[in-house]
């Protein structure tokens, strides 16, 4: 019988260390990535918007915003040029251009 030879204990990659990998590729470029957004979107919409819609995802430059209701999801169509400009003054490095709204937690 032929005997596997053992990798070396220093070939291993420690967990936190891919994970951190992995979530270096899925943040946004924007300033701290979605909770940055968050935080902005937290301090300047107000509270009826901000306790019925929350930034989700970010991709590329779409915003992706969960809104509690279709009641939400209508109103702030109307009001998304306006939020875009108002995060963008607020937001150190990239810029959002396009916002989508989707019914989901909140």
């Amino acid at each position: 019988m032929i005997e596997k030879k053992r990798s070396p204990n220093n070939a291993f990659t420690p967990v936190g260390q891919v994970l951190s990998s992995i979530l270096d590729q899925c943040r946004s470029k924007n300033a701290g990535g979605i909770a940055h957004i968050a935080q902005v979107w937290q301090q300047f919409v107000g509270a009826p918007i901000a306790e019925n819609a929350k930034p989700y995802a970010m991709k590329g430059t779409l915003l992706l915003v969960h809104v509690s209701s279709s009641v939400w999801l209508h109103q702030l169509q109307f009001l998304k040029d306006e939020l875009i400009d108002c995060l963008n003054r607020e937001l150190e490095q990239g810029q959002i251009i396009d916002m989508k709204f989707k019914i989901g937690p909140v």
